[in-house]
């Protein structure tokens, strides 16, 4: 009588953990090229939405002899669902539906400023990430003055700046130099 032959067919405790290690790595791999990838597509986001409202204050310009809606000093943060009442009542005509930050908390949102007697202004947001437009971007300093911002020079520094900080009502420069894409006219 022929005995039958037990072999060992699987595998290894040592391959397994190999497998499952290269795996993890895999995973891991993955998740962060979707968080980049969609870092990337929020400020993409972001910059369409800025051409977006710029339009609409380039066309009530238009039809508002050479001015520009003028920002309300305590109020221009287009942030949390909402704008401020009069720059959005202001725009209504031209946007009716104001566009919002795709995160829209206190770090990332959209902000608009403007000189005291309207005639210039900046909307600007904070990215997530380095982006090409910021090479093309106005980095226009603004400061507070008697409660309206005013336009006071050019950031020098372009695009390497730093992830995370938010844009505050007044200005698109900071000494954090965060990634701040605005535009201006």
């Amino acid at each position: 009588m022929m005995k039958a032959r037990k072999t060992n067919q699987g595998f290894t405790l040592i391959e397994l953990l190999i497998v499952i290690a290269i795996i993890g790595l895999l995973a891991t791999l993955a998740i962060v090229s979707l968080s980049t990838a969609q870092q990337k597509a929020r400020d993409a986001k972001r910059i369409a939405d800025l051409k977006q409202i710029q339009n609409a204050v380039e066309l009530y310009n238009s039809e508002h002899n050479g001015a520009y809606p003028i920002a309300s000093a305590a109020a221009n943060n287009i942030w949390a669902g909402t704008a401020a009442p009069a720059f959005a009542f202001a725009l209504n005509p031209y946007l009716t539906n104001m566009p919002q930050d795709p995160t829209n908390d206190g770090t990332y949102y959209y902000a608009y400023g403007s000189t005291s007697t309207g005639t210039a202004y900046f909307v600007g947001a904070t990215l997530e990430a380095d982006n090409s437009a910021l090479d093309g971007d106005d980095d226009t300093a603004w400061t507070a003055a008697g409660g309206s911002p005013t336009m006071v020079g050019l950031d020098t520094v372009l695009s390497t700046d730093t992830v995370a900080a938010s844009v505050d009502s007044y200005t698109c420069v900071d000494s954090a130099a965060p990634y701040r894409y605005c535009v201006t006219n």
